[in-house]
């Protein structure tokens, strides 16, 4: 994550809700942004089940007792990481939508995977935990309620794709929501193998997506 030091307004809100402690608020931003990217790190590479506090107090520099003056459980923690995450998210995808100037619904939908991919603004660290999140998370000991980091993009897929409907781009009789479902989809296993050890070639990717997505839905 490109952000140098992490939202206080969230923080505050995740203080209230009781996932961090008032006394992790009043840390500098330095080491609260520290704690983070270890968490994001470690996460990432070991998942829920794996990840062991004393590793993380270790390589975070901090305590095990201070630790547990900060957060609850581990698994308080883990939330706290992926409230942060998804924060971001939602702000880069903001971002995207703000710069995206094309018109066509394959063209928005291409600029949009490779701002998230071929233009991504993660870290590798950034990537492997957003693979944990979306794909190993159902396997781990802990469950988050209402955790969907995809959920950004999906509603923006959804948005394209009701547009290119309307302007007759795409066909009109398929379900125009069960349409962007499906893409947005299809976007999501692009981006799982494009942060994963599976690499596509970006003209390769792109072909493909913008084939199935229009050949295989325009009338």
């Amino acid at each position: 994550m490109n952000a140098l030091f992490l939202d206080e307004n969230l923080i505050a809100q995740l203080v209230r809700r009781g996932v961090v402690s008032d006394t992790f608020r009043r840390l500098t931003p330095d080491k609260k942004n520290r704690v983070y990217r270890v968490a994001i790190r470690l996460f990432g590479v070991y998942g829920y089940d794996g990840l062991a506090v004393d590793q993380l107090c270790k390589e975070a520099g901090i305590s095990k007792g201070s630790f547990f003056q900060y957060f609850p459980s581990k698994s308080h923690l883990l939330e706290f990481v992926v409230l942060v995450f998804d924060d971001y998210l939602a702000r880069w995808l903001a971002e995207i939508r703000q710069n995206e100037k094309a018109v066509l619904a394959r063209d928005r939908l291409s600029y949009l995977y490779q701002s998230l991919v071929v233009n991504s603004r993660l870290f590798k660290d950034d990537e492997r935990f957003f693979l944990f999140i979306t794909s190993a998370m159902n396997h781990s000991a802990v469950t988050i309620e209402g955790i969907d980091l995809e959920h950004h993009f999906r509603d923006y897929v959804e948005e394209i794709i009701e547009r290119g409907e309307r302007t007759g781009e795409i066909r009109g009789d398929f379900d125009v929501e069960m349409t962007g479902y499906l893409a947005a989809l299809i976007i999501e296993g692009l981006i799982r193998r494009q942060y994963g050890d599976r690499k596509l070639a970006q003209r390769e990717t792109e072909e493909y997506l913008i084939s199935f997505l229009f050949d295989g839905i325009k009338a």
